[in-house]
């Protein structure tokens, strides 16, 4: 097999949707719901969320979580690409993380001012919608124009994702 540059790899990845399916469980009941994120270089993910949602909830009470990024729509030669990955998901408090959150999550989508301002970005702790951080602990990548049916588990310590493309 080919040398993979994952950096590459992984962006491509997260640059071709803008939703995640999460994961989250609490007292033995998982649920998943599908919610909007951004990605950092080093692979933080971020997304917003009301805290009385079931997902929200369920990350107070057990930070564990797993998420799948892919698109459904399949590359013309039929292929597919996307990720799986667990990690540890946390409500952000602090308003310099909070600040980070925003940066990438209003970077990959901005616009939109009237819904920023009911963020904890402008609304503090009191705001309807609240900044989420997943810290991934395992990362998987399957594109079957590679690794055919496969998937293959990514070293997290070596990525750099390039945000000037």
């Amino acid at each position: 097999m080919q040398n993979i540059d994952w950096n590459k790899e992984i962006k491509e990845a997260l640059d071709r949707t803008e939703f995640m399916a999460l994961s989250s469980v609490n007292n033995g009941e998982s649920w998943t719901n599908p919610v909007a994120f951004a990605y950092s270089e080093t692979m933080e993910l971020f997304f917003i969320s009301m805290m009385d949602a079931k997902h929200s909830q369920n990350i107070l009470a057990n930070p564990n979580v797993s998420v799948a990024i892919f698109k459904t729509e399949r590359f013309p030669s039929g292929d597919v690409i996307g990720l799986q990955l667990k990690g540890q998901a946390k409500h952000l408090t602090e308003i310099s993380e909070i600040q980070k959150a925003a940066k990438y999550y209003f970077g990959r989508s901005p616009g939109n001012e009237e819904f920023r301002q009911k963020t904890s970005e402008s609304g503090g702790s009191g705001a309807l919608w609240q900044f989420f951080k997943i810290t991934p602990t395992e990362l998987w990548c399957f594109d079957s124009r590679i690794f055919g049916e496969e998937r293959k588990k990514v070293d997290l310590s070596t990525l750099v994702l390039d945000f000037r493309n």
